[in-house]
């Protein structure tokens, strides 16, 4: 019952909102990306599309919906970001901010279609 609970529970956390408060920490707080933080960075990347491709793999409707919105707020949330360091602070984009807005467009693009995948599978659909 309690790996039920837990599994359930890491199927509602949006994964994907860890690197934009990561960028946004190390925006706030003047740190550079470069080294360690842009290394913490790209395991934090790769951790969370391993999350996020986990998760989508079976789940309902109402998960799929949140799923669906949470992507789609944390694109837009990084791209508001991008546009705001470019634009506003005149700070060049490094590796490490490329690679973060890469990790939240391929969540966005990707679980969506594993879901649909897999539901497509599990209604029997195209047998």
């Amino acid at each position: 019952m309690a790996s039920s609970s837990a599994a359930s529970f890491f199927n509602k956390i949006p994964w994907t909102f860890l690197i934009i408060i990561y960028l946004v920490t190390a925006q706030v707080a003047a740190i550079p990306l470069d080294g360690v933080p842009g290394f913490v960075l790209i395991g934090l990347g790769v951790f969370v599309l391993f999350a996020e491709f986990f998760k989508s793999g079976d789940i309902g409707l109402s998960v799929f919906m949140m799923d669906v919105v949470t992507s789609v707020i944390g694109l837009v949330a990084a791209t508001v970001l991008l546009c705001y360091l470019v634009w506003e602070m005149g700070q060049p984009l490094t590796f490490y901010h490329w690679f973060g807005y890469t990790i939240l467009l391929g969540d966005t693009i990707f679980s969506p279609l594993n879901s649909f995948r897999t539901a497509l599978r599990n209604f029997g659909v195209g047998q």
